[in-house]
């Protein structure tokens, strides 16, 4: 169900024929899960897609619509030359629906702003816009010759495809990419002006920090967020109350450490309660200099529960949750992340990561692999999340 009064955006994907059932690639069904927090999105798919395809999309993303899969009629049209080939290999198809254009046109005056994901979903940018087109680029496709789709096209076709990958980056508002992706399409002749702006900044702390060692670590677990907002502080409030006083008989010889800047008075009491809950101010990166063998995000109230268990992640370590807010998260996040059924349970968990050294390295490694492949692509979800929010505030 779409909420009232939020933003309208327009997101154009493509079926990824690799991705099984879920018909969306994995770097898509991130982005999607952080703007679906903020705006309605308009989801139309290019591609074989059918119903039940559908359905399972709506389900995932309560907030999103979704459309595609129509079928064939006498107005639909080949794709551009350029394109052919690409859509053969990775559609099955190089022709445009008509149906699907017509349906997209028919609420273009609705849209706040367009996305736009995929190379093939270009022929269905509508034909007027009423905001900015912001192309997220996962990939450049005139780069990516080791694809399995590569072989099928010919020299020329390869130079007709670079054509019009130039030719949309350079007609769109801004390019959204992660490092790697963004130095290919810049060589490819994309202006610097055109990227998002802090691309160049994305630096995962997982491939850059040396990996965290058991022997590494102490009976500290500890918490990294924003302190000024009311629901990381509700969530926080109910870890100590009916996690960490309530559970000392399991908890005693291990640290909370909970790092944050000016944490309201409430916390501070509740902090000064327990002999064992320390409070510093700083950033993420100094739960790993203080020492602390594992993570907790309680996420009873949060939002954007996916994005804060990467962040956790992101530090090697292993991060244990409520399944309250697990069942809110869309992302892949494998066994680095331990989700627990209710107080006591959790602070079961920690005295297991505290004292078993085999199941913390196995949760520990699973984070570092979790956090190496996803944090780049939260990263620009969030860039491009925090662009359509100053879209919408400006109007």
């Amino acid at each position: 169900m779409l909420a009232p009064g939020r933003p309208q955006v327009l997101y154009l994907t493509a079926v990824d024929q690799l991705a099984g059932a879920a018909r969306l690639s994995r770097e898509t069904r991130i982005v999607v899960g952080v703007l679906a927090r903020d705006f309605d999105l308009s989801l139309a798919i290019a591609g074989p897609i059918d119903h039940q395809g559908l359905q399972k999309l709506r389900d995932h993303f309560a907030s999103v619509r979704a459309a595609g899969g129509f079928p064939a009629s006498s107005a639909d049209q080949p794709a551009v030359a350029g394109l052919r080939g690409l859509a053969k290999a990775r559609l099955g198809t190089d022709i445009v629906n008509a149906r699907l254009q017509a349906a997209i046109q028919r609420r273009a005056d609705a849209f706040e702003a367009v996305v736009v994901d995929d190379l093939l979903a270009t022929p269905y940018l509508p034909a007027r816009q009423n905001g900015p087109v912001y192309y997220l680029a996962h990939r450049s496709e005139s780069k990516a010759q080791s694809s399995t789709w590569w072989h099928w096209l010919r020299q020329r076709e390869q130079r007709g495809l670079s054509q019009c990958e130039k030719g949309a980056l350079q007609s769109v508002s801004a390019v959204f990419a992660k490092p790697e992706v963004a130095g290919e399409l810049l060589a490819r002749g994309l202006s610097f002006r055109q990227l998002n702006p802090s691309f160049s900044q994305f630096r995962p702390e997982i491939v850059l920090g040396e990996p965290t060692t058991w022997g590494g670590t102490y009976q500290r677990v500890g918490y990294a967020g924003y302190l000024g907002d009311d629901r990381n502080l509700a969530s926080l409030e109910w870890l100590l109350r009916e996690v960490w006083t309530s559970g000392q008989r399991t908890l005693a010889g291990i640290e909370l450490h909970l790092v944050g800047t000016a944490p309201p008075s409430p916390l501070r009491e509740l902090a000064a309660a327990n002999n064992n809950v320390y409070l510093h101010s700083g950033g993420r990166q100094l739960l790993r200099d203080l020492g602390c063998r594992a993570v907790i995000e309680p996420l009873m109230f949060e939002q954007h529960v996916d994005t804060k268990l990467i962040n956790a992640m992101s530090q090697g370590l292993p991060v244990i949750t409520s399944q309250e807010g697990f069942r809110r998260a869309h992302a892949e996040l494998g066994e680095g992340v331990l989700a627990t059924a209710g107080p006591e349970q959790m602070s079961m968990t920690v005295h297991q990561l505290m004292n078993d050294e085999s199941l913390w390295q196995l949760h520990a490694s699973a984070a570092t692999r979790t956090a190496a492949l996803q944090l780049a692509d939260f990263e620009v979800a969030h860039d491009l999340r925090r662009a359509l929010l100053r879209v919408s505030e400006g109007r």
